[in-house]
């Protein structure tokens, strides 16, 4: 039996309320851009700060994007596709077989394109055409107060902290002695 999600979104969004007390006027503007990108030696990709891209013919255990979208090509396939500040897109003719997941973005699944797993979209939209195909859960939840979204304003609250991009492959652990390397 599948717990439900819903007490932890809720202490979540409630987390989120002393983030909107604060005044914006105060936040320090942040001009640095990071922008970072890895493939993995099982066929992940993750990046940050721009946008991934999966083409026709590419097969890709994980796609990740953090401050960028997933967009899925026709004819391109992913085992699972996140996208953090970021909307994933799957579109006409391509599938993802697991979730597609947005945090603080938008899920999109055009005419014609497949996910097997669910389609979720935390603090933004799930959009799905016509044609599009969903085998798995269809979750959108988003909480707007004052034109804010309160999901949104959390999982932006949680990585605003974090400027740099640091990507820790386990397979070249073993080969760098447990050393961590900055990008």
């Amino acid at each position: 039996m599948r717990s439900s999600l819903l007490p932890t979104l809720a202490l979540a969004a409630t987390l989120t309320f002393p983030a909107f007390a604060a005044d914006d006027a105060a936040k320090k503007p942040n001009d640095i851009k990071v922008v970072c990108a890895t493939t993995s030696k099982d066929g992940s990709r993750a990046v940050q700060g721009t946008d991934l891209v999966i083409e026709a013919g590419d097969k890709v255990t994980d796609a990740v994007a953090v401050d960028g979208n997933v967009i899925i090509r026709k004819g391109a396939r992913v085992d699972d596709a996140v996208a953090i500040r970021g909307r994933v897109i799957v579109e006409a003719g391509a599938r993802v077989t697991g979730d597609a997941v947005s945090m603080g973005g938008e899920v999109r699944i055009q005419n014609g394109a497949r996910v097997d797993g669910s389609a979720i979209a935390l603090g933004g939209k799930l959009t799905v055409d016509k044609d599009g195909v969903i085998g798995g859960d269809r979750i959108s939840l988003s909480f707007e107060i004052g034109g804010k979204d309160l999901l949104r304003g959390f999982i932006e609250e949680a990585l605003e902290e974090e400027t740099g991009c640091h990507i820790i492959d386990e397979d070249d652990e073993d080969d760098d002695k447990g050393e961590d390397k900055d990008v």
